[in-house]
């Protein structure tokens, strides 16, 4: 499958010139409507387009601050998250094939965002379908500086995760070069793009792991603004922050003003995580055993001892009985940020679903954490929830990780890094 316009890979590519492709295809996720980013409201367009809302009829709105389509407010109902390896093995050469790969991507998603899949892609599978909200955001993993002779470049963020008491991993579910990040509000439309921007890269890059995952749809939701719930019934992602919120900039945004690192200012570094849910033994447990293992109620999402969702969880607050409300054990308590040193993150969790194999179910939590520092963020958190042994963890399974960073977007201009390469 290929698209109008796509220019051919060029050849002697610099080191420097990867971070120049990296900038073109991040200012590709810059493209789409306008006021996506505004506190979740869903916008009619007063366009030729009619009454269709506006998450609907076009892309992803540019980023602001130079923000990437996958901070951007509401979040899709579909995703899909795919990590690439380039195929090269001499460091000039993964350089070469990264920044083939970039700006093919780059490119492309400009016009995905702009005009959808079936004005540049005949026969594509999404005609008759408009953009519905598609944002692509890409990454870059630790192992494309490694592999590209540019350890030195490699910020301090940017670290291996260390292990976890809760990890079972997968290595072939774990790390990669590249992050395609694909959502939208259609999951054909996200499919669609997947395959294309893959198919593009096919001859320089190999899809090493892949995950979709879904939301509830704001059309089906009795209240569209309310948090999504996960497969287990939680009410998940309460403590977030917003984007409109002053804090939401240095907890989320990285802050590398000079040095090695200056090509991440202002970007994000996201923790991909695959959550397998033991579904089967999960239900098995009666409705209060489930609220006492996460420290919510099912029906709300409100802390236990709490009177609404976003009520602060009083974790000196004891029962009748003298036995604290919120279980020393539960979730919310470990990964307090009054447990972890302050430790916040922007959690975007989406179910997968992906049926049985071999009689056990593939179904669970694509779990995507956007922070300025996973060391100070993530890590923080997990780290307190193993050490208190967190209750979720006998119904949990950590499958598959991985750390991208993702720089920042900037209109009409490289990638800041281009300058130190």
């Amino acid at each position: 499958m290929s698209g109008k316009g796509v220019r051919e890979g060029r050849a002697g590519v610099s080191r420097r010139g990867l971070l120049t492709g990296l900038g073109a295809a991040g200012i590709a996720g810059a493209a789409g409507a306008a006021g996506l980013a505004a506190a979740g409201l869903i916008e009619r367009d007063t366009s030729a387009q009619g009454d269709l809302p506006r998450e609907l009829s076009r892309g992803r709105a540019a980023p602001e601050e130079g923000r990437p389509p996958a901070l951007l407010t509401p979040t899709p109902a579909h995703v899909h998250v795919v990590a690439v390896d380039l195929r090269a093995e001499r460091p000039e050469q993964v350089s070469e094939q990264a920044r083939t790969v970039l700006l093919l991507w780059g490119e492309q998603a400009r016009e995905l965002h702009e005009h959808g899949l079936a004005e540049i892609v005949e026969g594509a599978p999404t005609q008759g379908l408009h953009p519905a909200s598609l944002g692509i955001t890409l990454g870059l993993g630790a192992s494309l500086l490694e592999r590209a002779g540019l350890a030195e470049r490699r910020p301090g963020p940017l670290a291996d995760l260390p292990e976890f008491a809760s990890d079972d991993l997968d290595p072939a579910l774990c790390g990669g070069d590249l992050m395609l990040h694909v959502g939208a509000e259609d999951p054909l439309v996200v499919s669609a793009a997947v395959e294309h921007l893959l198919g593009i890269a096919r001859e320089h890059a190999v899809v090493r792991w892949s995950l979709p995952g879904f939301q509830r749809a704001a059309a089906t939701a009795a209240d569209p603004s309310a948090t999504p719930r996960n497969l287990m019934g939680q009410v998940d992602g309460t403590v977030n922050p917003h984007p409109a919120q002053a804090q939401f900039g240095p907890q989320v945004l990285a802050a590398h003003p000079d040095g090695a690192a200056s090509w991440m200012e202002g970007g994000t570094y996201v923790v991909v995580r695959r959550i397998r849910m033991l579904l089967d033994d999960w239900f098995d447990l009666e409705p209060h055993q489930r609220e006492q293992v996460v420290g919510r109620r099912l029906s709300d999402g409100a802390p236990l001892g709490g009177d609404r969702e976003d009520a602060l969880p009083d974790l000196a607050a004891r029962g009748d009985d003298g036995e604290p409300v919120i279980p020393a054990n539960a979730h919310i308590r470990l990964a307090s940020p009054e447990r972890t040193l302050g430790a916040r993150m922007l959690r975007r969790g989406f179910s997968y679903d992906l049926g049985w194999s071999g009689g056990r179910r593939q179904a669970g939590l694509l779990f995507t954490a956007w922070q300025a520092d996973p060391r100070t963020g993530f890590t923080a958190v997990q780290r307190e929830l193993d050490e208190g042994a967190d209750a979720l963890n006998t119904y949990i399974r950590h499958e598959g990780s991985a750390v991208f960073a993702v720089p920042p977007v900037r209109e009409n201009q490289p990638h800041p890094a281009h300058d130190l390469w």
